[in-house]
Order: structure tokens, then C-alpha cells, then sequence
């Protein structure tokens, strides 16, 4: 066995929706993993019906969404590197620039996988509790240092949906060494309403030390076709190249990413009801006396002195959400946003639960 994975703890997916509406007896509403629960856009599903050269490997690499990224992004080609998800993207930099004993700083709570990615490869993950549950970029350039090879950041930050500023980032960029890779996710940015939101665009040309992580799995609603990207320099990107696998993102899902990437009206459709919701939703909730962060993402992380009974109880009425005793957060659960008629009806399981605590 592998030394450096001896302590790792095998993630656990949890029963399926099936199993569960099974179990619980009742039609299960699934607000527990980020995911679009309005789904991919219609076009991708007649494209995928289309689909049928099965026997023929996928293009290695990934040419035609490449060229789509690279026309929107202002970028070339050569900026872009393909993964099955941004979570093979964050194993992917753990396996290119990472040796056994080099540092990776990581605030949190935050994303499980920048942990395990670097841990598996023998690296030291050093972990920044960030208390107020927001990142404070200083405090955590502050503990930078020469050994310091990597630092993840998630903007906004998975599960808390809070965000740091443009100005925060820069200053951030402006104190680390320029040898420390930033590793900046932008999973839910889609999601962001706040003007002073990074524009990781125009800093990817400035800032040869930044990689940036976008994903498919998110608002675009292909979760379980898995593809995600990363954008940074060509000499950056050459060296996570070396490392990929060959085939490693399938034609199923490179079809159904240029076709949800091809529909911007119903992208911004998505962002525009997920963000009504999102607020309808936080009010609501506060009316209910419940305790919760500002989020900017498709979540919401909320306070509850019995969130894991919380979360039982709402599992019975029909709704699986997330308790996040996982990321040092005992007190908490996090919700995912949908649309007006599922959040109708969780706020009537969250008010019936309520009265019986």
C-alpha cells in the first residue's frame, strides 16, 4: 500500500435516489450535491440522440471545444486542457507539479478533493481554517512561503457559496511568489451577482502562475457525462498534458459541452431563475429565524444548532440535502437552489420540521 494514502478515507457516495425513495417510501428531490435540477439544454439531448459512432475512440484532444473555448475566452487553443470533470483537472496538477513533501496551502472548509489530490501524491496539505467561513486572502498569503508549491482557492467556495473580491485576488496574486501555483476554482461563478467578482479572463494573461478550473457539471447541467477544464498558460498547460490520459474525456461528453455551451439563452436562463430563486429562497428561510451565509452560488449553507437531525427529518419529508459534518461543519447543512415549485415545497418540509424540533 501506498504510504501516503494509508489515512485516506474512501469517498462515500451515499444511497442512490432510487434506494432511497425505496427506503423513505415517497418520491425523493435530490438538494444535496450542487447539481442543475433544470437540467441540461434541450439541444444537447437531440445531439446525443445523434450519437451513435460508439466504436471509435474520442478526440484526444478535444479540438472543436477547445477552438469554442478559446474563441469566447479571447485565448489560443494551447490554454486549454480538457478533463473528465474539473476533479481529474485537480489530480492532474497534484500529479504535474507536485513532489512528495512539497506544500499545497488550502483554506477551509473548502473542496475535499484539493486535499486528497495532494496527499495521494505524498505532498503536504496544509490546511487554513477560515472561521468567519469566508477566505481571507492576506491571512492565507501571509503562510505562504518558499516551499510552498500550490494554493486552491474556490470563488465562490464550495460549501459555504461565499465569495472574495477582484481586489482581494490581485493583492493575493501580488504577495505570492510567482513560483506558487493559484489554483483558482470557478465551479459555480456562473452563479455570481456581486460586481466586485473576479474577472479571471484578464488576469490568466497577466499572471503566468494562475490556473483557473471551470466545469460542466454546474449550471450547464451535464453532471453525469463529467467534463470540466482547465485555462492557463501553454507552458502550464504542456506539463498537465504529459500527464493526462489520452481519451480521457468522451465523445458523449464533448457533443453534449458544445451544445450546452452553443445555447446562451437557455445558460442564462438558468443563471436568471437559479438567482430569483436563490434569493426567494434566503428570505424565506430567514423568516423561518434559520441562520445562513450570503451566498453567490446555487446553494445555500444554513445554521442549525440539529442540523444532522435537520437533515433526517427533511430525508422523511422527501428532500436530501447535505449535512456538512464532512467539512468541519457539524451545524450546518446545505441546500441546493432548483426551481419555483421544488423550493415551494421544500420550504413547506422545512416549516414542518421545524415545528417538531
Amino acid at each position: 500500500m501506498q504510504e501516503s494514502i494509508k489515512d485516506l478515507i474512501p469517498y462515500d457516495p451515499g444511497l442512490t435516489i432510487e434506494q432511497l425513495e425505496k427506503q423513505i417510501g415517497k418520491t425523493m428531490v435530490k438538494l444535496s450535491a450542487n447539481e442543475s435540477l433544470w437540467g441540461p439544454s434541450p439541444h444537447v439531448y437531440e445531439l446525443l440522440r445523434q450519437k451513435t459512432a460508439l466504436n471509435y475512440y474520442p478526440d484526444g484532444a478535444a479540438v472543436r471545444l477547445k477552438q469554442l473555448l478559446a474563441e469566447d475566452w479571447e485565448l489560443a487553443p494551447d490554454y486549454f486542457c480538457m478533463g473528465n470533470g474539473a476533479d481529474e483537472i485537480i489530480f492532474l496538477l497534484a500529479n504535474s507539479f507536485l513532489n512528495p513533501g512539497d506544500e499545497a496551502v488550502i483554506p477551509t472548509p473548502t473542496f475535499s478533493s484539493y486535499e486528497t489530490a495532494v496527499r495521494i501524491v505524498g505532498g503536504k496539505a496544509t490546511l487554513v481554517p477560515q472561521p468567519e467561513l469566508t477566505f481571507n486572502l492576506e491571512e492565507i498569503a501571509s503562510l505562504t512561503g518558499r516551499n510552498t508549491k500550490m494554493v486552491f482557492l474556490c470563488n465562490p467556495n464550495n460549501p459555504t457559496g461565499t465569495i472574495f473580491s477582484a481586489q482581494a485576488l490581485k493583492a493575493f496574486l501580488a504577495q505570492v511568489s510567482p513560483q506558487t501555483l493559484v489554483i483558482l476554482d470557478e465551479a459555480y461563478c456562473h452563479y455570481v451577482q456581486d460586481a466586485q467578482y473576479p474577472s479571471s479572463r484578464e488576469l490568466v494573461r497577466q499572471y503566468e502562475n494562475l490556473i483557473i478550473l471551470r466545469t460542466f457539471s454546474k449550471v450547464f447541467g451535464l453532471a453525469a457525462l463529467r467534463i470540466g477544464y482547465a485555462v492557463a498558460s501553454p507552458k502550464l498547460i504542456r506539463e498537465l498534458e504529459k500527464v493526462r490520459a489520452p481519451y480521457n474525456v468522451n465523445s458523449l461528453a464533448q457533443a453534449a459541452a458544445i451544445a450546452a455551451w452553443q445555447d446562451k439563452p437557455y445558460l442564462q436562463k438558468v443563471v436568471d431563475e437559479t438567482c430569483t430563486e436563490r434569493t426567494r429562497l434566503i428570505q424565506r428561510l430567514q423568516e423561518c429565524g434559520l441562520k445562513l451565509l450570503p451566498s453567490q452560488a446555487n446553494f445555500v449553507l444554513i445554521r442549525h444548532a440539529q442540523a444532522i437531525l435537520v437533515a433526517e427529518l427533511l430525508l422523511q419529508e422527501g428532500f436530501l440535502v447535505r449535512n456538512t459534518a464532512s467539512f468541519g461543519l457539524p451545524d450546518w447543512f446545505r441546500v441546493t437552489i432548483g426551481p419555483a415549485e421544488k423550493m415551494d415545497s421544500f420550504m413547506e418540509a422545512v416549516r414542518k420540521v421545524l415545528q417538531v424540533i
